[in-house]
């Protein structure tokens, strides 16, 4: 974090900034200075102005139109609606069809502390889990475990293609061994981030698994993680993990190098 970062968070620690930002997020068009403000309900023109000329260059833009949004406070008032730093959100425990592939107990969901967790209420295996904006599980209540698997698998699917959930910066991946198994370990270079999950996550979407469930009749990317009974047939296989797909009876191997890498053995 620099300087910089300091200045664009003191650009927005005042109301009137935000409710300028939301105001043009809302907005279908760019907005003349007259029409901000009156969406703004602020009086005073030359205290209004102050606070544009704060949000100017960095998250606002001034064109022949009138201003609009730039990128940055685009980021920045989705952000809000996320939820992440404004809702204070809790659901269930639900329990949640399927058993836990690794002891058979039985499963629930839960949403706490902007965490979301598919976890054994036997063994206490956590089957899913991460952090998961506020606004995701909204209205979710009903199928919460369903929303909290879609959320994950996204971002296996960002750091796979090599960029992370948190910042977009780069990201490199290997295998590191722990008490399941080989687990792929993404970490971005930008912010440092990791994100860490059992080798076999990224099974989920190569092509070869995708065709293997079709030819059978399925959709694996319809399934949860919880009812792919493979999930956890993964092995160490020298600098590689080796992972066993079966689909009624049959099986497909892959293979994760150390830079996980994902091919057909």
């Amino acid at each position: 974090m620099t300087a910089d970062a300091e200045d664009a968070f003191a650009a927005v620690a005042d109301e009137l900034r935000v409710r300028i930002l939301r105001e043009l997020w809302d907005a279908d068009d760019p907005l003349a200075f007259s029409d901000l403000r009156t969406r703004v309900d602020v009086r005073d023109s030359g205290r209004f102005n102050y606070h544009l000329g704060e949000l100017r260059g960095r998250f606002v833009e001034q064109t022949d139109d009138g201003y609009e949004l730039r990128f940055a406070g685009q980021k920045l008032v989705a952000a809000l609606h996320s939820g992440v730093y404004t809702e204070d959100a809790s659901v269930g425990p639900v329990p949640v069809d399927g058993t836990c592939f690794d002891c058979g107990g039985t499963l629930e969901a839960r949403y706490e502390d902007e965490l979301g967790r598919v976890e054994c209420t036997d063994c206490g295996m956590n089957l899913v889990g991460g952090g998961v904006p506020p606004a995701f599980v909204d209205g979710r209540e009903d199928d919460l475990a369903a929303a909290i698997d879609g959320y994950l698998r996204t971002q296996i699917r960002q750091c796979a293609d090599g960029f992370c959930p948190q910042c977009s910066g780069p990201t490199t991946g290997f295998l590191e061994e722990n008490d399941y198994g080989p687990q792929a370990v993404f970490e971005c270079e930008r912010c440092g981030a990791a994100f860490r999950g059992i080798a076999s996550m990224l099974a989920l979407d190569h092509p070869a698994v995708v065709a293997f469930y079709h030819d059978h009749g399925r959709s694996v990317r319809n399934a949860r993680i919880w009812e792919l009974r493979w999930f956890d047939d993964v092995e160490r296989d020298g600098d590689a993990a080796r992972v066993t797909v079966t689909v009624d009876g049959d099986e497909l191997e892959l293979v994760v190098d150390d830079s996980l890498a994902v091919s057909v053995a």
